[in-house]
């Protein structure tokens, strides 16, 4: 298709290709502009079914007028095939934007500054609400249907799986649609979906954008599916610990598993995004710095390792004995149990992480942590100690 001239459209080279569609960068040698072409795959053009979502992707995304929405300029058809001119993005995919990002301090895919992806996930918003306003469900948010252009500004691409109320129902029998990561409980369920399938999905990009990593993650997408529709996210403060509790509560009721629990509208995600603008400045916690001769520790619960569920009690009953004992040495810093019992609230009873750990010794300002485990045996239990300011177990 490169170097090939299609109407007036002279074909510059192929910008990508996904399951709707293959998409390629041409030249409008009418009005003299460099605009997208998106054509259906060659192997799909013999489905009328797959024509008419292509031409419903068209229609939907016309009907649009918005800054961070990309612009449809015409519909034609070319051998049988039809294609759609769309406005040319120059920029990068938000994908691309994240996995571009700095690793953390443990050696994963960060995410965002606060400030920036309070920024795209607000343009997002705007764009999806001017959707939902002329009744178009997107249904397939991902970063990867999200670009930014050279001048940092958001546009959502690929209205490919929209639905216009009221329109014919072309989604496939007894199949679902979109990519399982951000897909909703109830989209996986193949339920009906509205607005608030979009917020679930936008959920899921922004707590991305802010972390670097997917709120429910499997191997396989049996694995997955089952998390989306069971589990509960990861806390967010276990990849970082500058975002706020009221914004990560933002994020999480995005991402209640029930729909009416959600928010009814992006106007009203916007709204309370808009109060976290400048929240890496303003939730920035100051930095500590430990104890001068380092003589500071926190104890938390050991594990319980006996294999009997009734032995659970010397958990908190071990670390109470270890903490009242280390708060004997004069020159030795102790969290107080009540401080320690709250930073663990967090993580209900999921066993903690080397990374939680040192996140508890950090947030309480201490050298060292101590824990352990015990079993029925002579030897009353092993014990591990870390620290937090090295980011590591020892």
């Amino acid at each position: 298709m490169v170097g090939k001239t299609i109407s007036h459209y002279t074909i510059i080279e192929k910008l990508g290709e996904g399951g709707m569609g293959v998409v390629y960068k041409a030249r409008d040698t009418k009005l003299d502009r460099t605009v997208a072409l998106k054509f259906l795959p060659p192997h799909l053009t013999q489905s009328e079914e797959d024509k008419q979502r292509f031409t419903r992707e068209a229609k939907a995304a016309a009907a649009l007028n918005h800054p961070h929405i990309c612009t449809i300029h015409n519909v034609d058809e070319h051998d049988s095939n039809q294609f759609i001119v769309m406005e040319y993005v120059d920029g990068v995919t938000l994908r691309d934007n994240i996995t571009s990002s700095p690793l953390d301090k443990w050696g994963l895919q960060g995410g965002l500054s606060i400030d920036t992806a309070i920024s795209y996930a607000i343009q997002i918003a705007e764009a999806l609400s001017v959707a939902h306003d002329k009744g178009i469900v997107h249904r397939d948010i991902k970063p990867e249907n999200i670009m930014i252009d050279s001048k940092d500004r958001i546009k959502v691409m690929d209205f490919g799986l929209a639905k216009i109320k009221g329109s014919m129902n072309l989604t496939r029998s007894g199949s679902t649609v979109g990519t399982a990561r951000y897909m909703s409980p109830e989209q996986i369920q193949g339920g009906e979906l509205d607005a608030r399938s979009d917020i679930w999905s936008f959920g899921v990009v922004l707590y991305e954008m802010l972390t670097g990593q997917a709120p429910f993650q499997g191997d396989y997408e049996p694995a997955l599916l089952y998390q989306i529709l069971n589990e509960s996210p990861s806390p967010i403060d276990r990849y970082r610990d500058d975002v706020s509790e009221e914004l990560e509560k933002c994020i999480l009721r995005m991402l209640e598993k029930e729909p009416d629990a959600r928010y009814d509208s992006f106007q009203s995600v916007i709204k309370d995004l808009q109060k976290y603008i400048g929240e890496e400045v303003s939730s920035k916690k100051p930095e500590s710095k430990p104890d001068q001769n380092g003589m500071s520790v926190a104890v938390i619960d050991f594990q319980n390792i006996t294999g009997h569920g009734d032995d659970e009690w010397l958990a908190g009953g071990i670390a109470e004995t270890v903490t009242v004992d280390l708060s004997k040495i004069s020159s030795l810093r102790v969290v107080s149990r009540e401080k320690v019992l709250k930073s663990l609230a967090q993580y209900s009873d999921e066993k903690l992480s080397d990374r939680q750990v040192i996140n508890i010794g950090q947030k309480q300002n201490v050298r060292w942590m101590a824990w352990g485990a015990y079993q029925k045996m002579e030897v009353g239990f092993v014990s591990r100690h870390t620290s937090p300011m090295s980011r590591r177990v020892i």
